[in-house]
């Protein structure tokens, strides 16, 4: 697999985790009286960052072992693997 499609699909699978991110800073956000404008600007720069930085760890995963690393299957795994 080449390295820009390895890079497409960790930025497609930390995708998920970045939209949990921005609604759940925009809902905790609005719960104080602030303006809509500010809590849309800060929902959206920590769901870049948490695109970003998921997406750079599973990119280095994929660099040192040469096998791609997919946070969705590893956390539906450890959150099934929980149950008891």
């Amino acid at each position: 697999m080449s390295l820009s499609r390895s890079l497409l699909l960790a930025g497609l699978d930390a995708l998920p985790f970045a939209a949990l991110a921005s609604v759940a800073t925009y809902v905790f956000a609005r719960t104080a009286v602030q303006p809509s404008e500010v809590v849309g600007m800060l929902a959206g720069t920590v769901g870049v960052a948490v695109l970003l930085a998921l997406g750079t760890i599973s990119a280095n995963c994929y660099r040192a072992n040469r096998k791609p690393f997919y946070f969705t299957r590893a956390v539906v795994v450890e959150a099934l693997l929980s149950l008891p």
